[in-house]
């Protein structure tokens, strides 16, 4: 083939470009089908590429047997577009077999004066690659969805190349030689020569354009399978959830730092429809013991003020690396010695603060150590009377005194700060709250917050101690 200088580096650099884009846009995967594509464009390639580098370093030579590559490119574009290699294993032997034939064919058969010329044999072999490429093409057509357009354009060019082949067969043919259209025979040789070399270029532009259409179909299978795959699994996490749900248990399901997952249906009319998202499992509790092995005593406050005591008990469970726990709410009931337990004797060791528990004419009936700090140096009977007759006793403010027994008898809840008559100040809170037979009952928080007066009182705390046991 008699090609030009410029229209070779055209087809050269064009081609060049297709692949980067192609490359840029999908990656190149190890994927079987991809390896029918590449080889079907290199070996298009493979021609051209030994032209210019036999007019490069002025290499002299029948460069004929290079066509050998373009059979191997036909055979390469069927199995492409049969996403399967054709015949079994018998295929590519034969397509190599028939590349070898034409490398040595080129070279035997015109010495031995047989009448066979090397561009002849080249021209009837590739007439039939394209032929049975065109005809693989055309019969998987319908089998692609997605690519279907491609693959038929594929067929059409292929189909195109082999009439191009086969014009040039009869051209060689039909002219005797020595004749004065020798020459025209040659120049049309020449234009089906480059008209031939555009036409890999539009072949190589397809078959990239399959690899894309295949590697878009490959994702949306892909797409599709992780879809299908998720609604499975989200429909088996819907039934199980929904059973978890539906247990007659109260049960409630918990992250492994205290986040509140999952809750049944019983847990949430337990606990009066609580708003569980991303809340903490102490936000529902005012109080927590442990009382063994992954179990604890805990106090809830009903909506309507009302204490109710439920006892927790917890399972562990390890899923995916992480832990949950698993548990199951139990009432209790109401008992004041737990309660006490709860709410006083858990605050003993906190060293500024004081909890206790009056009943609904403000007396005391309980009270943490921190109480007994405050009073004993004053006050022996630190466990008994009434709670603001004490207050009295710790501070001047009677208006202040007064302010919170107004506020906790007018509302659920009271605030005040008080300034110690030994110095410092003292914060108190108060909170009402109702038994389950609907008995009023307060709980009192109280926090020491100088750093002087702490050190007052909790020199003398001791021996007044062992005096009280």
């Amino acid at each position: 083939m008699n090609l030009s200088s410029d229209l070779l580096l055209f087809f050269l650099l064009a081609s060049l470009a297709l692949i980067a884009l192609d490359v840029t846009r999908y990656p190149i995967a190890p994927r079987p089908q991809d390896y029918a594509v590449w080889v079907a464009v290199f070996s298009a390639l493979a021609h051209p590429v030994a032209i210019v580098v036999a007019e490069r370093f002025v290499l002299t030579g029948d460069l004929t047997p290079f066509l050998a590559f373009d059979l191997i490119a036909a055979a390469a574009i069927a199995v492409a577009a049969a996403g399967r290699v054709p015949n079994g294993k018998i295929f590519f032997p034969l397509v190599f077999l028939v590349a070898l034939t034409l490398g040595i064919g080129v070279q035997q058969l015109p010495t031995r004066g047989l009448g066979v010329t090397g561009p002849l044999m080249a021209a009837l072999l590739l007439c039939a690659a394209f032929a049975g490429a065109a005809a693989e093409c055309s019969r998987h057509a319908r089998l692609h969805m997605m690519s279907q357009r491609v693959v038929i354009m594929l067929a059409l060019l292929c189909g195109v190349g082999a009439l191009l082949q086969l014009m040039m067969v009869l051209v060689a043919v039909g002219l005797p030689p020595n004749t004065p259209e020798v020459a025209d025979a040659r120049t049309l040789t020449t234009t089906a020569a480059s008209l031939w070399l555009l036409l890999k270029l539009l072949i190589i532009s397809s078959v990239l354009a399959l690899r894309s259409a295949k590697h878009s179909a490959w994702l949306d299978r892909v797409a599709r399978q992780l879809v299908d795959k998720a609604n499975v699994s989200t429909n088996d996490l819907l039934v199980v959830s929904q059973a978890f749900y539906q247990l007659p248990a109260a049960m409630l399901v918990t992250a492994d730092d205290g986040r509140i997952l999952f809750a049944s249906a019983q847990a949430r009319r337990q606990l009066s429809y609580p708003d569980t998202t991303d809340r903490l499992l102490e936000d529902l509790f005012l109080a927590a013991q442990p009382i063994g092995q992954q179990q604890v005593r805990a106090l809830f406050e009903r909506p309507d003020r009302q204490a109710e005591l439920v006892q927790i008990r917890m399972t562990s469970v390890e899923c995916g690396g992480q832990s949950y726990h698993l548990m199951q709410l139990d009432k209790l009931p109401f008992d004041y010695d737990i309660l006490r337990s709860l709410l006083v004797d858990t605050h003993n060791d906190a060293p500024h603060e004081a909890s206790g528990l009056l009943d609904h004419h403000f007396a005391i009936a309980a009270m943490a150590d921190g109480w007994f700090r405050l009073l004993d140096p004053i006050d022996r009977y630190a466990g008994a009377g009434m709670f603001w007759d004490k207050l009295r006793l710790l501070s001047d403010n009677d208006s202040e005194i007064s302010h919170l027994e107004n506020g906790i008898a007018t509302a659920n809840e009271a605030h005040g700060w008080l300034l110690l008559r030994r110095g410092g100040g003292l914060s108190v809170s108060l909170r009402k709250m109702k038994t389950p037979d609907y008995k009023l009952f307060y709980r009192v928080q109280m926090t020491l917050v100088d750093d002087l007066s702490r050190a007052n009182v909790d020199a003398p705390y001791a021996a007044s101690r062992e005096a009280r046991l």
